[in-house]
């Protein structure tokens, strides 16, 4: 789920990305945040990403958060928008924008994560889906659910969370393009691409992951993967 927070206030982003990181685990949601000062670089983002929800602060300098909404809205009709303010003199304006809710700074914790549980019965969240060739035809491969692909002779062995094994008729180089670091993946071996998610421990020449497959590491790959993943572990 991608949630973008705009606001001017640092010190507000900084408090509410642990309730939001909170309300995640909670619901075993995989979160990504976008933070943002202004909603000029809100706009942007939302046309390139598209985000699943968006937390916006009214009183912004330059550009408000009703007028940022109005832009939103030119591009995107349905994207939820939580409008967050210290005063309720803009609740009307709020709605004209379509507003899924407004809350009153400081932020209760309890309302919130409510609110965000009414936002996510409303939502579908969607699922990355690789479609892939086999050799029987084509099937669709959700990317979370994938534990490893291992490179073999022709094809791509797509190793499953749930011990299934799939066999691929694509190209490695086209699997790491689907399975990136942006999708939580890292090719730590010319022939294996792993999971940040599902990596139990590693050393400096394997990976042990959820299925309790040893993966090995390229030399010229660990430090490079070591900084990715506690980067990513800790982001």
């Amino acid at each position: 789920m991608k949630i973008a927070i705009c606001d001017d206030e640092k010190q507000f982003i900084d408090a509410i990305c642990p309730l939001l990181k909170q309300w995640a685990a909670r619901n075993a949601i995989k979160l990504t945040l976008h933070c943002f000062t202004n909603g000029d670089d809100l706009i942007a983002a939302h046309r390139e990403r598209c985000m699943d929800l968006i937390i916006l602060d009214v009183l912004m300098p330059l550009l408000n958060g009703i007028d940022t909404a109005k832009e939103l809205r030119n591009d995107n009709q349905t994207v939820p928008i939580i409008f967050l303010t210290s005063s309720k003199e803009f609740a009307v304006d709020s709605y004209e924008v379509k507003a899924f809710h407004y809350l009153i700074k400081p932020v209760d914790e309890d309302k919130l994560f409510r609110i965000l549980d009414d936002v996510l019965n409303t939502i579908t969240l969607p699922q990355n889906v690789f479609t892939a060739q086999t050799g029987s035809g084509f099937c669709k491969i959700v990317v979370d659910d994938v534990d490893y692909l291992e490179a073999q002779n022709k094809q791509v062995l797509v190793h499953l969370s749930n011990g299934r094994t799939i066999a691929i008729r694509e190209l490695f180089s086209k699997c790491e393009e689907i399975f990136s670091l942006e999708n939580d993946f890292f090719r730590c071996h010319r022939s294996y691409i792993v999971n940040l998610n599902n990596i139990e421990q590693f050393t400096k020449t394997e990976i042990m992951t959820s299925l309790n497959a040893a993966i090995p590491i390229s030399r010229s790959r660990y430090v490079a993967f070591k900084e990715t993943y506690f980067n990513h572990m800790f982001e």
